[in-house]
C-alpha cells in the first residue's frame, strides 16, 4: 500500500504545535525530528548514520496519511499553520512511500529518554542504566514520552506517592503512563483506550515489562469499562475529549483522588479549570511549549464521609 509522507519544517518552540496539528488528520502517526534531541541525549552511547540522515538545520515534523487523503490534508495544515508566527519556514513537503518501508526509519529515530527516575526504551534498543527501564514498542502512532504532553504526565507520576495505589490510564494509547506508574510503584493499574490498537500494543507492553499481572487493559469507553474509584487518574488526551470526560472521570474517582490532565493548549486552558474545579481542588500546574498539565485533588463532596 501507497502512503502520502507530509512533512513539515519548522522550529523547536513551534514542534508540538505542528505536530498536534498534524495529529489530527494523519491516521499512521506523528514524528519529530529535531537535530538538537539527537545530540544531547545522554541515553545514546552511539548514533546511527542512518538515522542522522533524516535530519536538518529546522525541525522536521513528518506525518502519513493514505494518498486520497492528501489534499485534505494539506487543506487542514495551511488553514491551520497560516495562524503560528515566527514557526519557522513552515515549508511543507509531500513524498509518496512504499508499504510501511518509513517504519523502519522512524524506529532508528525513536531514542531512549531519561527521566528523573525512568528510562523509557525502545524495545528493538537496550541502555545501560541504574534507573528503571519501561521497554516500549508504541506502534508508531501511540506515545513514546517524547510528546512533552506526556512528558509533563510523567514528570507528575515521579512525584506522586504512588506506592500501594490503583491507578487509572484514560486513553493509554501505548500505556506508557500506566505502566511507569507501576515500576513506580503502583500496586495495580487499569489501562482504558476506544481503539483496539493502542490496547493490544499496550499489553505487549505490558508483557514485556512483566506487568502484565498487575494490570487489566480494556478497550472501550471510560464509564463503560471501570469500575469503583482510583487512586490516582492520568488522562492525556485533548481538551476537547476532557471536557466529555468530566463526568466520567467524576465517577471513578473518590475523596482524595488525584487526577493529572494534559494535552490542554493554553487556548483552552480556562475551559478545562472551570469545569474540572467544580469537582477538584487544583495543586499544581507545569507549562511546556503551548502545552499544559495539571495535578488535581478530588475534593470531599457535602455529604461524603470523611
Amino acid at each position: 500500500m501507497k502512503y502520502s509522507e507530509i512533512t513539515v519544517l519548522t522550529n523547536a518552540e513551534n514542534a508540538e504545535l505542528v505536530a498536534y496539528f498534524l495529529q489530527e488528520v494523519c491516521m499512521d502517526g506523528v514524528s519529530i525530528y529535531d537535530k538538537n534531541d539527537l545530540y544531547n541525549n545522554p541515553s545514546w552511547d552511539y548514533k546511527d548514520e542512518s538515522a542522522e540522515a533524516v535530519y536538518c538545520d529546522e525541525v522536521k515534523v513528518k506525518g502519513y496519511c493514505n494518498k486520497e487523503d492528501t489534499q485534505r490534508v494539506l487543506n487542514f495544515l495551511h488553514k491551520n499553520l497560516a495562524h503560528l508566527k515566527d514557526a519557522g519556514s513552515l515549508s511543507l513537503f509531500v513524498d509518496e512511500v512504499e508499504g510501511d518501508a518509513w517504519v523502519e526509519t522512524w524506529k532508528k529515530t525513536f531514542r531512549p529518554i531519561e527521566t528523573e527516575k525512568i528510562v523509557i526504551c525502545p524495545e528493538w534498543q537496550s541502555v545501560q542504566t541504574d534507573k528503571k527501564v519501561l521497554l516500549l514498542d508504541t506502534g508508531i502512532a501511540f506515545g513514546t514520552g517524547q510528546h512533552e504532553t506526556t512528558a509533563m504526565c510523567l514528570a507528575f507520576a515521579e512525584n506522586l506517592p504512588l506506592e500501594g495505589k490503583r491507578v487509572l490510564d484514560v486513553g493509554c494509547g501505548s500505556g506508557i503512563l500506566g505502566l511507569s506508574a507501576l515500576l513506580l510503584g503502583a500496586r495495580t493499574a487499569e489501562l482504558v483506550d476506544i481503539d483496539s490498537q493502542a490496547t493490544q500494543i499496550a499489553l505487549h507492553n505490558a508483557k514485556i515489562n512483566g506487568l502484565e499481572s498487575k494490570c487489566s487493559i480494556k478497550t472501550g469507553n471510560l464509564t463503560e469499562q471501570t469500575q469503583g474509584s482510583f487512586d490516582v487518574i492520568f488522562a492525556n488526551l485533548t481538551a476537547d475529549i476532557l471536557q466529555l470526560l468530566f463526568c466520567g472521570i467524576d465517577k471513578v474517582s473518590g475523596e482524595g483522588t488525584l487526577l493529572v490532565l494534559s494535552g490542554i493548549l493554553d487556548t483552552k486552558l480556562q475551559q478545562i479549570l472551570q469545569l474540572y474545579c467544580e469537582k477538584f481542588d487544583m495543586l499544581q500546574t507545569k507549562q511546556m511549549g503551548e502545552w499544559r498539565a495539571l495535578l488535581l485533588r478530588r475534593k470531599q463532596e457535602k455529604g461524603e464521609a470523611k
